[in-house]
C-alpha cells in the first residue's frame, strides 16, 4: 500500500509563520509609503506657499512706480520701510494694477511669524485694508535697497527726492523649517 504524502503539523506551522512574517513587513512598508507621501506632500505645499509669496513680491516690485509729485500735495514716497509699533516691519509700495492701470498702495507686513500681503484701495494707505497671509512660520524679513553700488536698511534715504527709487530691492525670509531664501529684484 502505498503512503500518501502530506504536510506534518510543524511544516504546516513554519509555512503560516513565514506568510505573517511576509505580511507585517509588507504592510510596514505599506505604512512607511503613505507616512512619507503625507510628509512629502506637506513638505511640496509649503514650498508652493513660499514660491507664491515670493513670486508676489517680485510681481508687485517690478511694477512699482514714482507717479509725478501734484504740486499742492506731499505725497508719501513710491517705496518706504517703515518699522511699526508691535510688528516686526513693513515695506510699502505703489504699485500700477496692470488690468486697470491704476496706481494702488500694497505692503508686505511682518508680523508674529507670518507675512502678509496688504492692500489699501487707492494711493494712500488710508482706510481699512485688505489682507491676505503669504508666507507663515517665518523667523524674520529683512529688506535691503540696492542704490548707487550700497545697501542700504532702510528706504528712502536721509534728505532724499520722494520719488527716487534704488536699483533694487533685496528680500532675505528666514524660515525655521527651510534656512534662509534671499531674492534679488533689479527694479531697472
Amino acid at each position: 500500500m502505498k503512503r500518501l504524502r502530506g504536510l506534518t503539523l510543524i511544516e504546516l506551522m513554519v509555512a503560516v509563520a513565514v506568510f505573517a512574517v511576509l505580511g507585517v513587513l509588507s504592510y510596514r512598508a505599506i505604512a512607511q509609503i503613505g507616512d512619507h507621501r503625507e510628509r512629502i506632500g506637506a513638505e511640496l505645499a509649503r514650498w508652493r506657499e513660499i514660491g507664491r509669496g515670493m513670486l508676489r513680491i517680485e510681481t508687485d516690485l517690478l511694477q512699482l512706480v514714482a507717479p509725478d509729485a501734484q504740486p499742492e500735495s506731499d505725497p508719501p514716497p513710491p517705496l518706504q520701510l517703515l518699522r511699526l509699533p508691535g510688528r516686526d516691519n513693513e515695506l510699502r509700495l505703489l504699485v500700477v494694477d496692470g488690468s486697470r492701470h491704476k496706481v494702488n498702495r500694497v505692503a508686505y507686513r511682518f508680523s508674529d511669524g507670518h507675512l502678509d500681503w496688504v492692500r489699501w484701495p487707492g494711493r494712500l494707505a488710508e482706510g481699512r485694508p485688505s489682507a491676505d497671509r503669504l508666507v507663515g512660520d517665518v523667523a524674520g524679513v529683512r529688506w535691503r535697497f540696492l542704490h548707487n553700488g550700497r545697501r542700504l536698511d532702510a528706504w528712502p534715504p536721509d534728505h532724499a527726492l520722494a520719488t527716487l527709487l534704488p536699483q533694487a530691492v533685496e528680500i532675505e525670509l528666514e524660515l525655521a523649517d527651510a534656512g534662509t531664501i534671499t531674492r534679488l529684484v533689479p527694479l531697472r
